[in-house]
């Protein structure tokens, strides 16, 4: 009794109000103690339910590693009132569990680097045996890594894997390795690992299963640009999904595949497509940034799926954290609530709150009648009928597929019992190409899956037959299937349905499955079919199979532009071969062209380590005829180069561009020259930054070519530059002002001048205006910069680390007059909590008009590197819908400390290079030979592998930090407005 009492008093108290649709009603059936951080859980035949619960801490994976500090807990409902009320330890020292799956008297966890198997072979309710069945993957400690597993209905292990990298060796002695993220699946004994799909998204969360058994996957970044968009995937096997340069690991069939919904920015986890009666075919995912749970219509379309969505369980409580969602099996919905304690990788806070605990919520319909025996508890299982397969408990019918082995099932009349049992007879290898004949399309399509995946190959005249359906699904299933038969003889019939039609996914699982076959001699008569998509496909296939041996005289009739499909395909594959050749007269042609087309910088950037090219280049820079447009695309081209120096050819070039008569040619080549580090044009660049009739952007660009290599800063060009840092001149002028007097040899009598400048200047000048210092050690011009700083309102955009390092060379007395100020820069956890509470009333009130000029007006420049509605820049995130999916407090906290947490995606690197110079900035990409940081002056940097020294995780945002100091309270309130209310 009085347990009892005390358990509705835990469950009552600091539980977050939340709300759900009317009709139904939630309650909260799990608290501390009993459970505290809870990730993600499952349930098992009895009604158990095992969760995953955290430490509270939040470790990198080497400390995660030394010491495994969260575990995994069995809850039950010892007196059926749906509340849970005793736990047990069911296993510690775990890295970090992120999914479970009880299966046949096992818990199976996923916990970097391995897919664990946890075993009490005493029935005392704790692990007593631990095996790792698939291992070697990466991770970072900040989740996005393994999740799962998930059972399949075909009865294969499924999970999901983020973008940390992987080695798995496998019992026949090959080795699954890679970087790019994946959906992998495997044996329940973890043989026969496989890839189901990839790409370069981020972080591939859980997975769900339609009746058919498609898989579909919650996925947070699957891409970043133009905007950051969070998802739900179909894993279509063989599939390549955005973003990164890894996607080049998979053999691709075409364009990057698109995702099926588009939840925005949200932090998916937990995705559940529910089976019974409260809430079927509904699909639901927990949205750890926005704080709810939101419900999913999922439809068919064509070959692949669409959805819609609309919300379902919110909460205003900013540690309301949702991470998963599951169906118990009565119907009712189960939500775990993580609490605050989590923030690696999290962009919400880096202030993290592990106090603040979460629980576990039920929500059920008032009217949902009572089921009996929801679990089956009372059904003799030791002589299970067929009959199971189609009882109305969801639960049942799942434990009967995975008992029950009649090959008779297949003749019932019922087809939800005749699809389970070509679910059950798969499991166990026993053949069921009959059913593909099915008249129920769902049973013929779960067929056609299950015979492909345990490669029946008596079931080709089936399938084949199966392939001219015309219904898209059923098309696409029998593709996969006949590409996992790899029988040559179905390559004509593959050739013959690309030849048919249908939208990119059906497309895909056609050519895809050309490539496994890998017919080179059966392929190659589509090259000369009269349907261009027949070509295309052929074409694809042929360059990505392993015995291809496409050649350029195959290649090159394929370039011909009457079908822009067919050629773009054609292109890809020159460019990706280095055939530039075949492309001299394409290209030439789109030069002389008075508009060029898209193509034309990239393929350029691609073939610009070739002399031909590089020629070809040179001839547009010198001809008199080449249209501005294209000079321009020209110049581009030169600047995105992947070259460590350009050709002698270019820079000649380079030289006339700087005395062409439009501004814009003569700016772009000026950014060419610093971008391939030109120093053989120094004089006629320094004239440009001395002409007083040219644009004041131009010249301050042109001074930042040539600044790092003056002996010294004549005293007009230094007082140009002075002047460009009014805070009325424009912010990215400004700031390239501050860097070009940041890379200058300075005097020591000019940096006492300039120091007197760090009393106005703003959060986005400051630490390029310092670095100018670095490279003295004057006492007079240390102190007066001490001085200044001092007086500085954005001072709090320095970090400690740089300040320091730039006062290295002072004398001591100079470093003493800083250390007040670099006290302040510190870090302090407990400072940062109070400064926020004592802004906190700004979220109340503010105009929003108002806050919109500050975003775009030149103060603080957000929209220097923020967009809102494609207006403003493309560094960081886009805020265009920011407020819905994160709070008032969260905007704040970014505001006024940037460097507290990292939208993922937009996380800060230090690279120092061989001969000792610091970088740092964003990694916008990377290629074989090269890394890409995008810094705040908008440049894109390309440093070769070969001179980097360090390539480590930054510490500090690129946004400026302080930025509250250079607002008034008004306008910070105005400012928060205005960014709540874009949802």
């Amino acid at each position: 009794m009085l347990a009892a009492l005390l358990l509705g008093c835990l469950l009552a108290q600091d539980a977050p109000k939340i709300r759900v649709p009317d009709g139904c009603v939630v309650e909260r059936i799990a608290a501390p103690p009993l459970v505290e951080r809870p990730i993600m859980a499952c349930f098992d035949e009895r009604g158990r339910l095992y969760v995953g619960d955290s430490a509270g801490v939040n470790l990198k994976f080497d400390d995660l590693l030394k010491g495994p500090p969260h575990r995994m807990l069995r809850l039950e409902d010892t007196d059926g009132d749906g509340v849970f009320d005793k736990c047990v330890v069911f296993a510690d020292k775990l890295t970090f569990p992120m999914g479970a799956l009880w299966y046949r008297g096992s818990l199976y966890v996923c916990a970097p680097p391995s897919v664990w198997k946890l075993t009490d072979t005493d029935g005392d309710g704790v692990a007593d045996r631990r095996e790792e069945i698939v291992t070697r993957f990466g991770s970072n400690g900040n989740a996005a890594d393994i999740h799962g597993p998930f059972l399949g209905p075909d009865g294969w292990f499924y999970w999901t894997d983020g973008r940390h990298g992987h080695s798995i060796d496998q019992p026949d002695g090959s080795r699954s390795k890679g970087d790019a993220a994946r959906v992998f699946r495997s044996r329940p004994d973890g043989t026969q690992v496989e890839v189901v799909c990839g790409g370069g998204m981020d972080n591939p969360v859980e997975i769900a299963f339609t009746e058919e058994g498609e898989p579909l996957v919650t996925c947070a970044l699957f891409q970043a640009s133009p905007k950051r968009v969070d998802v739900i995937f179909h894993a279509i096997e063989g599939g390549v999904f955005p973003y990164h340069e890894c996607v080049r690991e998979f053999k691709r069939t075409g364009d990057l595949l698109p995702s099926a919904l588009d939840l925005g920015w949200v932090a998916p986890s937990g995705l559940l497509r529910c089976r019974g009666a409260q809430f079927k075919d509904a699909w639901f995912t927990a949205q750890f940034n926005t704080h709810k749970v939101q419900r999913h219509a999922i439809e068919r379309d064509g070959a692949t799926f669409r959805g819609r969505t609309e919300e379902f369980l919110t909460s205003d409580d900013p540690d309301f954290h949702p991470t998963d969602v599951l169906e118990d099996a009565d119907g009712s919905l189960v939500v775990v609530d993580t609490g605050g304690w989590f923030r690696i990788g999290c962009p919400t806070s880096r202030i993290d709150k592990p106090q603040i605990k979460g629980g576990l919520y039920r929500v059920r319909r008032k009217d949902a009648p009572k089921v009996d025996d929801p679990r089956g508890l009372q059904i003799a299982w030791d002589k299970p009928g067929p009959d199971l397969l189609a009882d109305a408990r969801f639960a049942v019918r799942d434990r009967a597929i995975d008992l029950v082995v009649d090959p008779e099932a297949l003749r019932q009349p019922d087809a939800v019992l005749r699809r389970n049992a070509v679910w059950a007879l798969g499991r166990r290898g026993v053949p069921v190409r009959r059913a593909i004949e099915d008249v129920d399309p769902s049973v013929s399509q779960a067929a056609a899956h299950v015979s492909g995946l345990n490669v029946d190959k008596a079931a080709l005249p089936l399938l084949l037959k199966l392939l001219k359906s015309e219904l898209p699904p059923l098309r696409r299933e029998a593709a996969t299937a006949l590409g996992r038969l790899q029988d040559k003889s179905a390559v004509p019939a593959l050739l013959d349905a690309v030849r048919a039609g249908g939208d990119r996914f059906l497309e895909h699982a056609l050519i895809h499955a050309l490539i496994r076959i890998d017919d080179r001699d059966g392929t190659l008569a589509g090259l000369a079919d009269a349907n261009p998509s027949v070509r295309r496909a052929a074409l694809i296939a042929l360059d990505q199979m392993d015995h291809g041996a496409l050649t350029r005289e195959q290649v090159t009739p394929l370039l011909d532009p009457s079908n822009l499909p067919l050629q773009q395909a054609a292109l890809a594959i020159v460019a990706a071969r280095g055939w530039s050749g075949e492309l001299l007269g394409l290209l030439k042609e789109w030069l002389a062209a008075e508009q060029p087309p898209s193509e034309l910088g990239s393929l350029l950037a691609s073939f610009s380590r070739d002399p031909v090219i590089q020629d070809l280049v040179a001839q547009g820079l010198r001809s008199p005829r080449t249209p501005t447009a294209t000079r321009l695309v020209l110049l581009e081209t030169v600047s995105r180069a992947p070259l460590d120096h350009p050709p002698a050819t270019w820079a000649a070039e380079l030289r006339w561009s700087l005395d062409h008569a439009d501004a814009r040619v003569v700016r772009q080549a000026v950014a060419a020259i610093r971008a391939g580090g030109v120093v053989d044009f120094d004089t006629a660049v320094l004239a440009l930054a001395k002409d007083a009739a040219r644009p004041e952007e131009l010249r301050v660009e042109a001074l930042g070519a040539v600044a790092p290599r003056l002996e010294n800063l004549e005293s007009g060009l230094f007082g140009f530059l002075r002047e460009c840092l009014d805070k009325e001149k424009p912010p990215l002028l400004r700031l390239a002002a501050a860097q070009a007097l940041g890379s200058a040899a300075l005097s020591n009598d000019q940096l006492f001048r300039l120091a007197s400048s760090f009393g106005a200047a703003g959060a986005l000048e400051l630490p390029r205006l310092l670095a100018a210092y670095e490279r003295s050690g004057n006492a007079k011009a240390g102190k007066e910069l001490v001085f200044w700083l001092g007086k500085s309102p954005a001072v709090e955009a320095l970090p400690a680390d740089q300040l320091r390092r730039a006062l290295k060379n002072y004398p001591d007395e100079v470093r003493e007059l800083a250390a007040p100020i670099l006290k302040k820069l510190e870090v302090d956890t407990e400072k940062q909590k109070a400064r926020l509470e004592e802004l906190s009333a700004l979220l109340t009130g503010g105009d929003p008009a108002r806050g919109r000029d500050v975003f775009f007006g030149k103060k603080v420049a957000c929209s220097t590197c923020h967009t809102i509605q494609s207006q403003g820049g493309r560094v960081g995130p886009d805020l265009s819908k920011i407020a819905s999916i994160r709070t008032g407090r969260d905007l704040l906290e970014s505001i006024v400390f940037p460097s507290a947490s990292f939208a993922r995606g937009y996380e800060p690197y230090l690279l120092r290079t061989k001969d000792g110079a610091i970088l740092d900035g964003l990694i916008s990409r990377e290629t074989a030979d090269a890394v890409y940081l995008f810094t705040t002056d908008r440049n894109e940097r390309r440093v070769p592998r070969s001179s980097i020294d360090v390539l480590q995780p930054g510490k500090t945002s690129i946004m400026p930090q302080g930025l509250d100091a250079q607002l008034s309270k008004e306008e910070l309130s105005d400012l928060l407005s205005f960014l709540r209310s874009l949802r």
